[in-house]
């Protein structure tokens, strides 16, 4: 069952939208073995940087596949479920002005530095 999930496995990315199915790389699926060893699904909240980096470069991808029957012939390859949460937005930086230059009264000389 192991090496089957290594040689075939698929990952599965639960969104909004459903559950999609992710053929990755060879190297990628030992990652993703490893990352799942003890759990079958994880939240993207708990992934390190490096994992999200690897979801979501698999998502951009865009190598989804197709479960023609709806039988599940792909579950049993699942090597783990993504729990995907909703895109939040980015929080726009604020951006800071510098101070307004104070100008000398009229009739007065400028100081000098």
């Amino acid at each position: 069952m192991l090496i089957d999930k290594i040689c075939r496995g698929v990952l599965a990315v639960e969104t909004g939208a459903g559950v999609r199915y992710i053929q990755p790389s060879l190297v990628e699926r030992i990652r993703l073995t490893w990352t799942f060893r003890n759990f079958h699904v994880l939240p993207e909240e708990v992934l390190n940087r490096h994992e999200r980096a690897l979801l979501d470069s698999l998502c951009h991808k865009g190598k989804f596949l197709v479960n023609r029957n709806g039988r599940g012939d792909l579950s049993l390859r699942c090597i783990g479920t993504v729990e995907r949460s909703v895109p939040r937005p980015q929080p726009q930086a604020t951006v800071l002005k510098p101070p307004a230059r104070v100008q000398p009264a009229p009739g007065t000389l400028p100081r000098a530095s």
